[in-house]
């Protein structure tokens, strides 16, 4: 082993590091969200014989195409996934925030790219799902590809699958700042600027790609010139537009988990659901040929006033229903679009009822029928930051910022008070995934035993005499001595306040032994996350828990965990996130270390009181917060160095190697100065 070198962290260098890779992963989210298009474009022309969209192909085919085309995508993408990723399970934006807060959970490649060409051919045929759910998933795909490839720790994963997502939204709606606001406000609930920051960079760079494909002009919807939403009373029923919209939306999210009941009910094969559910939306098509695909060509109609009110008021039933019997069926593919067209129909209609009733107020239909689209789209996602900057993006008129702020929170407040969860939380809540929790409660979660137990706890046969167990109390200084078996299982613990009256007296009487004083201890395992452990630490008396391992049936006492470990965990996540653990980053001219940003490696001189005892006695690490790696011996053929064990005896210890905080090892030095 080479020379150990220590290298002060450099913040300057991680955080242009973050930002040239939410470059990559955005440029690259882009040109995935023009080439899956293209194959949808591709597909599409193939199935119709025509170019445009499903919408305009379908108005003109007899109705047997309108039912049998989309029936007929269902099978396909059914038989796809089952040739190429049998076992993959629908993923979506829940499944990325379960990866995002949990930290453990791994996108893998595969699943998520079969499930993209299987959504091709849904979409393709008229399936009522938007594509920007699979844009998004392979996007995040390749993130989290780049991250692990990288050997990231937890935290920049998330961050870089972050970017993922932002780029995929950013490019499948022409929207950068949306997509960022997207994956602050609901995936990482967080607009901290080192992790905004690259979600900004990496959804810029998405749209940039991805208009260098396209062109400057990659509108997603025809948007007309007159928005304006002037005057109190306008802006008082933009408000009331809102309220309606919450509680619409909370009947959107109703309608499509009973489409997924509806199908969970069905023991059959994913080919014969998915071919159902397009049969179901082919039917519906029947009538109402607008319902087929996404929804981007009815919401551009609606918005330029080319759908009659009878057939918008059509639409705003029929969309929802399609859209639940697509996606509860098992197709692939996304809700979002759907959802702004219906908002578009809740918009529209809203401004023929106020035109009607109120013709002093009335407003250009399109204007209310973007406002409804922001404020469903909030009360889906819970999201009303998110959902007025993409409405902002796709109109370019930021004379609507005070009706869209006014109507988004409405519909958010409103859609919270009727349902506890949003569009995306409601799976994962299901499933006992923690959500809605702050970055402290994440933290609990996700930190095992494992990863903080001390190997050095003291034990002692349950046969050891009291006076042994007297004079371990007496060197060691500790409060705890742990009581174990034979085989080295936990028997029990010895509270220092249980002997205390022995202390000072040699015990007299019957011989007693551990076993007679000790109380009873469970202990932990490594496996247990520090929130199943927490509670044991709400009596304020207990200061540390003892961590064992099943051997052959039996709880063997392993080591430790204390109250000051677990604070420190927290601190570490919570406080100063971007403090990491010391780790090794190179071989170039020996092992070079990185530590966090004011921490330090020192030599400590060992005093001559402490020589004594031993390193644990000493109480080193737990009083002063510092690590000690290496004890300093001097012998005859020069100076050894051993390893740091909380048993060791320091009687022939030279000095200590310890890392920690500058202060505290300052602090420690002092006190080793100082005379006993």
């Amino acid at each position: 082993m080479g020379v150990l070198k220590i290298l002060p962290e450099r913040r300057a260098l991680a955080t242009t590091t973050n930002f040239l890779l939410a470059a990559v992963v955005g440029a690259l989210g882009g040109v995935l969200a023009v080439g899956f298009q293209l194959l949808v474009d591709l597909a599409q022309r193939a199935v119709t014989g025509r170019t445009g969209t499903f919408v305009d192909a379908a108005r003109e085919m007899p109705w047997w195409a309108r039912v049998g085309l989309p029936a007929l995508g269902g099978l396909v993408a059914a038989l796809v996934i089952r040739f190429f990723a049998p076992r993959a399970k629908p993923f979506g934006i829940s499944g990325i925030m379960e990866a995002v807060s949990v930290r453990r959970r791994r996108i893998k490649g595969r699943p998520i790219v079969t499930r993209a060409a299987a959504a091709v051919a849904v979409i393709s045929t008229g399936g009522s799902v938007g594509r920007e759910g699979p844009i998004v998933q392979l996007a995040a795909a390749f993130a989290s590809k780049l991250a692990r490839t990288a050997k990231f720790e937890p935290a920049r994963h998330s961050l870089l699958l972050g970017c993922g997502v932002a780029a995929g939204m950013a490019a499948a709606y022409n929207a950068p700042l949306a997509g960022a606001f997207f994956v602050g406000e609901v995936i990482l609930a967080s607009f901290a600027i080192e992790i905004f920051a690259p979600l900004v960079v990496s959804s810029v760079f998405a749209a940039l790609s991805m208009r260098a494909i396209r062109g400057s002009d990659a509108a997603v919807y025809s948007m007309p010139t007159d928005l304006s939403i002037d005057g109190f009373g306008p802006v008082m029923l933009v408000l009331v537009l809102g309220l309606v919209a919450g509680v619409v939306a909370v009947g959107f999210q109703r309608v499509l988990r009973s489409g997924a009941k509806l199908f969970a009910r069905f023991d059959a094969p994913l080919e014969v659901k998915l071919a159902l559910g397009g049969l179901a939306v082919g039917l519906i098509g029947t009538q109402v040929p607008e319902v087929f695909g996404n929804g981007y060509t009815a919401t551009s109609d609606i918005l330029d006033g080319r759908l009659v009110l009878g057939t918008v008021a059509l639409l705003l039933l029929a969309k929802p229903i399609a859209t639940a019997l697509s996606v509860g069926s098992g197709a692939p593919g996304g809700v979002f679009t759907p959802a702004l067209l219906a908002g578009a129909c809740l918009g529209a209609l809203f401004a023929a009822a106020v035109g009607r009733t109120w013709p002093a107020l009335a407003t250009p239909d399109a204007a209310f029928a973007v406002v409804g689209m922001a404020s469903l789209i909030a009360g889906l996602t819970h999201a009303p930051i998110m959902s007025m900057v993409m409405i902002l993006e796709l109109t370019h008129d930021f004379g609507l910022i005070l009706p869209l702020v006014l109507a988004t929170v409405a519909s958010a407040l409103v859609a919270r008070w009727l349902a506890r969860d949003s569009i995306f939380t409601e799976s994962l809540r299901a499933r006992g995934v923690p959500i809605d929790v702050g970055i402290e409660d994440l933290t609990l979660r996700r930190v095992r035993v494992r990863d903080l137990v001390r190997s050095g706890s003291l034990a002692l046969s349950w046969s050891a005499p009291l006076a042994e167990v007297l004079r371990r109390f007496r060197e060691t200084r500790l409060d705890v001595i742990y009581v174990v078996g034979d085989e080295g299982e936990l028997q029990g613990l010895i509270d220092l306040h249980d002997v205390k009256e022995h202390l000072n007296r040699e015990p007299t009487g019957p011989t007693r032994i551990a076993a007679d004083v000790m109380q009873p201890a469970a202990g932990v395992t490594g496996e247990m996350s520090l929130a199943e452990i927490m509670p044991s630490f709400d009596d304020p008396e207990l200061e540390e828990l003892p961590v064992v391992e099943i051997r052959h049936g039996r709880r063997v006492l392993v080591g430790r965990i204390t109250r000051r470990d677990l604070i420190a965990a927290i601190h570490l996540e919570v406080v100063q996130n971007q403090a990491r653990r010391t780790k090794l980053v190179g071989e170039r001219d020996g092992d070079w270390v990185e530590l966090p940003e004011g921490y330090e490696v020192a030599e400590i001189e060992l005093p001559e009181r402490w020589r004594g005892g031993t390193l644990e006695s000493s109480g080193v690490a737990r009083e002063h917060g510092v690590t000690v790696i290496s004890l300093v011996e001097q012998d005859p053929a020069g100076v050894k160095r051993r390893a740091a064990e909380p048993s060791t005896p320091l009687a022939s210890v030279r000095s200590l190697v310890v890392v920690g905080k500058h202060e505290d090892i300052e602090a420690l030095r002092v006190k080793a100065q100082a005379k006993a």
